[in-house]
C-alpha cells in the first residue's frame, strides 16, 4: 500500500490510499465497522463514507480511497485511520 497527495484539492491534506488488491474488501469492512457503511452513488459510480473527522470516497471499485480531511482531524485520528487501513509511514 502506498499514498500519493491530490495537489488540486481544496485542503492541502488530502491523500489517495492505493491499496493492495487482496486488501480491498477487507478495507472497506473495517471502515465501514468503525464509521458506517459507505453511501452509493450509481451516477457517479462512486462510495462514500461520512465520518465525523474524514470524508472516504472511491469509484465503486473501492480502490484508491480519497481522503479528505475535516478541520476538526487530529494526529490521533489519521493514526487511526492509517491502523484501519495498514498504512505505514
Amino acid at each position: 500500500m502506498h499514498r500519493e497527495k491530490v495537489p488540486a484539492c481544496v485542503h492541502p491534506e488530502t491523500y489517495k490510499y492505493f491499496l493492495d488488491r487482496d486488501a480491498v474488501i477487507s478495507t472497506w469492512q473495517r471502515l465501514a465497522a468503525r464509521w458506517g457503511e459507505p453511501r452509493h452513488n450509481p451516477s457517479f459510480r462512486t462510495m462514500e463514507i461520512a465520518a465525523p473527522r474524514f470524508t472516504l470516497r472511491a469509484t465503486v471499485l473501492g480502490n484508491p480511497i480519497t481522503v479528505l480531511r475535516r478541520r476538526e482531524c487530529t494526529a490521533a485520528d489519521v493514526a487511526e485511520l492509517h491502523a484501519l487501513l495498514g498504512y505505514g509511514e
